[in-house]
This record gives C-alpha cells, sequence and structure tokens, in this order.
C-alpha cells in the first residue's frame, strides 16, 4: 500500500515486493509445469529489471567486458588467425609438425557445389588434437594437423579415382581442393573448431547434417547395421562405405536439395572483409554516447560515484 507523501516510482516498487511476497507463498502449492513456467516468466522480468536499473544508472554499462584470457576469446582469435593465412593446394601441403585447425575449400565443377565453389566458405573445417595432451611445443604436438588433412587428401583421392574409372559424373580431383592450417596452442583448437563451425556452416561437416561422413573410416562389426553416410552416397568408391548390406542414409536428389535450401539461407562469404567484420562484431562493447555534449554536472557525478568527491 503507498505510503502518504511517497514518490511514484517508490510506490511501484513496494507494490512489486508485495507480489513478491505472495509469488513466494504461492510456491509450495505449484505443480511442476506450473513451477517451470513461474520461473521462465521470471527470468523474463528480471532482464526487464536490469534494463531498467541500468536506465537509470547514469553510468552506462559497456558490455561483457574483454577477457583476452577467456577460452571463448581465444578460440575466436585462432579461428580469425586461420583466414589470415593464404590458402595452398591440398595435393601440395608439405608434412609439418603441429596441431591446430584447418579449413578445406571447393573450387571443382560439381554442380552440388555451385555456390560454394572458389568462395571464402569452406566445404569442410576441423581440428587436430595433439599427440601428447600438455604439449607444449609444435614438435611435441606432433604432426597432427598434416596427418588430419592427408588423411582427408586421401579420401578426395579414393572416390575420385573411383568416378574416374567408373565414368561416374562430376568426380572430385583433388586438384580441386584449397586449405587453411593454423598450428595453434594446445586446446586453443577447441574452441576455435566450434567458431569456426558456427560462423561458417560447412556442409561437410556432422555438425551441419547435411553431406557429412568424410571422417568415416568404417563401421565396427557390432554396427554394421549404419547406414551409408551422405558423404558416400554423394563419392562413391571407399570399399568398406559400399557393402550390400548398407542402406544409403539419404538419396542424392534429398542431399542436393537440402544442400540448395542451405545455401539459400546460410549465403556464402565471398570475400574475407565480411567474415573479419563478423569476428570482430563479437568484440563489439556498448559505444555509449550522451545525446549532447558533457556538462560539468556530468562529470562532477561520474566523479562522486568513482569514490571521489567533486571539487568545492
Amino acid at each position: 500500500m503507498a505510503k502518504k507523501n511517497q514518490r511514484p516510482e517508490q510506490t511501484v516498487i513496494e507494490e512489486l515486493r508485495e507480489r513478491l511476497t505472495v509469488l513466494r507463498g504461492m510456491l509450495p502449492t505449484l505443480t511442476r509445469p506450473a513451477a517451470n513456467k513461474a520461473m521462465t516468466e521470471l527470468l523474463a522480468i528480471m532482464g526487464e529489471i536490469e534494463s531498467t536499473r541500468a536506465d537509470l544508472d547514469p553510468i552506462k554499462d559497456p558490455g561483457a567486458s574483454f577477457d583476452p584470457t577467456n577460452p571463448e576469446t581465444a578460440g575466436r582469435l585462432v579461428a580469425l588467425a586461420l583466414i589470415a593465412q593464404d590458402k595452398v593446394p591440398l595435393a601440395r601441403i608439405a608434412r609439418t609438425y603441429g596441431s591446430g585447425v584447418y579449413a578445406i575449400y571447393y573450387q571443382g565443377d560439381h554442380p552440388a557445389y555451385a555456390a560454394v565453389t572458389r568462395t571464402e566458405t569452406p566445404i569442410y573445417v576441423g581440428k587436430a588434437d595433439p599427440k601428447m595432451p600438455d604439449a607444449r611445443t609444435s614438435r611435441e604436438q606432433g604432426p597432427q594437423l598434416y596427418g588430419r588433412l592427408a588423411d582427408h587428401r586421401r579420401m578426395i583421392k579414393t572416390v575420385g579415382e573411383y568416378a574416374s574409372k567408373n565414368s561416374l559424373p562430376h568426380p572430385l580431383k583433388i586438384d580441386d581442393f584449397l586449405c587453411r592450417r593454423l598450428v595453434c596452442a594446445t586446446n586453443a583448437q577447441l574452441v576455435a573448431e566450434r567458431h569456426l563451425i558456427g560462423t561458417f556452416k560447412p556442409i561437410w561437416n556432422n555438425e551441419v547434417g547435411i553431406c557429412w561422413g568424410i571422417s568415416k573410416h568404417g563401421d565396427a562389426a557390432k554396427t554394421r547395421a549404419n547406414k551409408r553416410s551422405p558423404w558416400d552416397v554423394m563419392h562413391p568408391g571407399r570399399a568398406w562405405a559400399m557393402a550390400e548390406s548398407l542402406e544409403d542414409k539419404m538419396s542424392p536428389d534429398v542431399i542436393v536439395e537440402r544442400i540448395t535450401e542451405h545455401f539459400d539461407v546460410h549465403r556464402p562469404y565471398h570475400n574475407r572483409v565480411r567474415i573479419v567484420r563478423q569476428f570482430l562484431a563479437t568484440f563489439t562493447q556498448h559505444a555509449a554516447m550522451t545525446a549532447e555534449e558533457t556538462s560539468e554536472d556530468d562529470d562532477a557525478v561520474g566523479i562522486s560515484l568513482a569514490g571521489e568527491q567533486p571539487a568545492e
């Protein structure tokens, strides 16, 4: 109940407190579905209250503080550093030490991949974990990054040679693939891979769920009932994936349709400028600015709230 001579805003705040008291008294009587719904609505109200409190505060919140030690920050920086690397032919990558992240790009004439051909959107991204979990140098990490790319290269060659030998249309050619790779500190590759997948949504990655399967190396005997991966449907040639007992996970027509729909929603990147801007946008804080030039009163408030008294 409002008190005499109480300011309107104080009246509203008192009413909020009273309503919360009533709600607390009801908690023991709520069913689980009702309690869950109440929790969801309270969380939404908490956000509104915090927004209102921020509007009242003369000192504005810049948003999330930039923390160089945060794994998420490190992951974004590693992903950005990968984009800074030159593309090199997958057929010509040298054997080197190091673990990290990589991206594979397609520049061939396969019609299913026309939207992504010769763009800055990779067809696949991945990571290579170090040979030693606590490796401190690239030599201690082992040639893991090279090993992953060499494995993909071998798979592409296998299905490409099979397609050419059997006169299948649009065979994959190893010369149509480029890659970027980045050796990074141990464990930095973990979050970086997630950011790369989230940014580019490459159609050959399992997480995207469209044409996955290039990373498979066969099924154990107890899992032979698994279905043929979409990648093996599109690009036959790996002996274990051609077993007659396997059924296709999806038909080629469905896979192509899903690829087309994917690129309609997720437009490929055609230059690195847009990619860099998107990565940098995640570090942007609120650029707080007053409606007009600041006054001495504004400066005085700032000094007072910072713990110092304004000069007399």
